[in-house]
């Protein structure tokens, strides 16, 4: 995906809160304004007020002076003085300009530049200064007619420290302000996101798991979303600030001197060719850096999972070595960004010093010769390091930028992937109750193309009927209960529920009418009660609690600490195999499902709790179509009937004691069962 197409997808999730960070925007641009104007008052307190004193002056009366738009500063000697730039025309007012000799102050009737060495000369009772070769009148000052020009730089110093003053108190209230929002906005902006990823995970269908590790996703919806916080918080309106502070430099720094700033600007090409080197290399620096650390955390998750396996094979150093070898990759590939940020930064620095220093040469020479004031200069260096600094937050900007733009690529890889099994856009609605008619008519399924599982597959299960599918491993038993919750789609043929076809029904309803219980029970962190509702908070507790009961599941909730209230999962009570598989037939069972599924669901429960459970299927079973995948062949005797499976055709169908009747492949297996069950029974004697 290219880099304009994911900067609209994010930019799209920022969308509903475009005013906050529209605001913040308008508040970093204030935040712009103070830091760029504190230079530039410090330049005129130096040149305006500390060194005002020297500044070229236009004397004459109060009202001449009025007409020429000049403000008088003072009165003094008859004449009133009012300060000037060097390249004012002050017309027929007279120029004036107080110059210091040998510790003492002069008012000479004239403008005499920076850079020249002018002397003192007496012709009798008269006071020259001379200056290439001219000659100004001059008069000493007493201390007390220098206080009188130098009132209003101590009145300007008080007023700019006030004014910088305000500019920092103002630029810290604004960043408090203006870090609140940001942090607001990029919070929630990463809740949506977390959210939408979830969502989106919990519509994909099965086999979309199937080939997706869990610890890949979990790094999507954690590691990868957090990623894009930083550029939602930080980056984006910092990256705004910033640009506008080089902007904002820029014309002031041409401003006050262009050819001070084209001397500054000579290292911007080599700065223009490292930045682009350096984009290219970080953005696929954190592309792999986050290949590896999905392997990584898909590796850990899986590890954690088979532990038991792990530790029961003894397998748990060639484990931890390749463990070692994914960390160590993860390792190199952490340090190979740290070598891109360690050369980039200090040369972004470098460049900024190396401006600097010509600043200083140039801008020196030029204060001696006059052509700038010593606060142009020194507002230069400041300026220049301010241009440099933002560069190199660009340089953690880039770096921030990039790995959000190599996790948000992973992120709308997921979210860009359609789920293959959705709704129809009109879907026929079920009834509250359906009778529970499955017809399954020329189906053709497989997981992977034409590698089939079920082949031209037919047969019809009557409202209220008990089936059973036996076969060997792979047959395809465990396929037909998938299909029916539309958990996969058939490739050919068609599945119906009392006459409908269940592509024609929404998934929701469709589900909603099946209770299914597998061999592997999963539980969800919280209590024993949560368990069994699944957040069902409609279902009466007596129901519950009678259930249990019928389900011989109360007497072992009842010894729990907390009974029904006992927190299960992390941090909580671990139940044993068939303590787990009792609560999925409880939290199965309290739905009343139209349909019932049980796949291997007493393969984890003891004879004797066994035998029981079976007379409580056939109580809850009573009345509604359900179907069973057995191994053990014992524990479906009563069904109503059996369908025999063999490499996803249908090899016999029928009772029991009809399929035993027929002497064929489920009397072979039936015979073979209950040998190995008589030779187990014998050894056990």
């Amino acid at each position: 995906m290219k880099d304009g197409q994911l900067w609209r997808q994010m930019l799209r999730f920022a969308k509903p809160y475009r005013r906050t960070i529209l605001i913040a925007i308008f508040m970093a641009g204030l935040i712009v304004l103070a830091a760029l104007a504190r230079p530039y008052i410090i330049k005129i307190a130096i040149d305006d007020r500390i060194n005002g004193i020297q500044s070229p002056m236009a004397a004459g009366s109060v009202e001449e002076l009025k007409e020429k738009g000049l403000e008088p500063i003072i009165q003094w000697n008859h004449a009133a003085y009012a300060r000037v730039k060097h390249n004012t025309d002050i017309g027929g007012l007279s120029p004036a300009q107080i110059i210091r000799l040998e510790d003492q102050h002069y008012m000479v009737s004239g403008w005499i530049g920076s850079g020249n060495e002018p002397a003192l000369l007496h012709e009798g009772q008269q006071l020259l200064l001379v200056s290439q070769d001219l000659r100004y009148p001059a008069t000493k000052l007493s201390e007390s007619d220098l206080e009188l020009f130098r009132q209003q730089d101590y009145t300007g110093l008080v007023y700019l420290g006030i004014f910088f003053l305000l500019t920092v108190v103002g630029a810290s209230l604004l960043e408090y302000f203006q870090t609140n929002m940001l942090q607001y906005s990029g919070q929630r902006i990463i809740f949506d996101i977390r959210e939408k990823v979830f969502r989106h995970l919990t519509q994909m269908h099965i086999g979309f798991f199937d080939r997706n590790p869990v610890g890949r996703i979990v790094t999507r919806v954690s590691h990868d979303v957090e990623a894009l916080n930083q550029l939602y918080s930080q980056v984006i309106v910092n990256l705004v600030k910033e640009i506008c502070i080089l902007i904002g430099i820029v014309i002031i720094m041409l401003q006050l001197s262009f050819k001070l700033t084209l001397i500054c600007f000579t290292v911007i090409p080599l700065l223009v060719v490292s930045t682009l080197y350096y984009k290219k290399v970080t953005r696929e620096a954190q592309r792999y850096i986050r290949a590896v650390l999905s392997r990584l955390n898909s590796y850990l998750a899986e590890n954690l999972s088979g532990m038991q396996t792990i530790q029961m094979f003894t397998r748990e150093f060639k484990q931890w070595e390749k463990f070692r070898d994914l960390n160590e990759e993860h390792y190199r590939a952490g340090m190979r960004t740290t070598v891109i940020n360690s050369i980039f930064n200090p040369l972004i620095g470098f460049l900024g010093n190396l401006a600097l220093a010509l600043i200083i040469w140039y801008g020196g020479k030029s204060v001696l010769g006059g052509e700038i004031t010593f606060g142009i200069v020194y507002a230069f260096t400041h300026y220049s390091r301010e241009f440099f600094q933002p560069l190199m937050n660009l340089a953690d900007r880039f770096n921030q930028i990039q790995t959000a733009l190599a996790s948000s690529e992973r992120i709308f890889e997921v979210l860009e992937e359609k789920p293959k099994i959705l709704n129809k856009s009109e879907t026929i609605p079920l009834p509250e109750k359906v009778q529970g008619a499955i017809q399954f008519d020329r189906v053709w399924f497989a997981y992977d193309e034409d590698n089939w599982v079920l082949k031209d597959l037919s047969f019809h299960i009557e409202p209220g009927e008990t089936v059973a599918f036996v076969g060997a491993t792979g047959a395809g038993k465990s396929s037909i209960i998938q299909l029916i919750n539309r958990f996969y789609d058939i490739q050919k043929g068609s599945i119906q529920i009392d006459g409908i076809d269940i592509r024609d029904m929404a998934m929701e309803d469709l589900r909603k009418h099946i209770g299914i219980i597998q061999q592997d029970t999963f539980m969800f962190r919280g209590d024993v009660d949560f368990n069994i509702r699944l957040d069902q908070n409609g279902l009466p507790t007596r129901d519950i609690r009678h259930a249990a009961k019928a389900l011989q599941a109360d007497e072992f909730i009842q010894k729990l600490p907390n009974q029904y209230q006992t927190p299960l999962g992390e941090q909580g009570l671990t139940l044993s195999s068939g303590q787990q598989q009792l609560l999925s037939f409880l939290r199965a069972f309290v739905t009343e499902p139209d349909i019932l599924i049980l796949d291997e669901a007493t393969a984890h429960i003891d004879t004797e709790t066994e035998q029981k459970v079976q007379r409580a299927i056939r109580q809850v079973s009573n009345g509604r179509t359900t179907l069973i995948v057995a191994h053990r062949l014992s524990t479906i005797q009563h069904a109503d009937k059996i369908i025999v499976l063999h490499q996803g055709r249908i090899r016999e169908m029928g009772t029991h004691h009809q399929l035993m009747k027929k002497k064929g492949f489920y009397s072979r297996l039936y015979s073979i069962q209950n040998r190995g069950l008589g030779s187990a029974s014998r050894k056990t004697l």
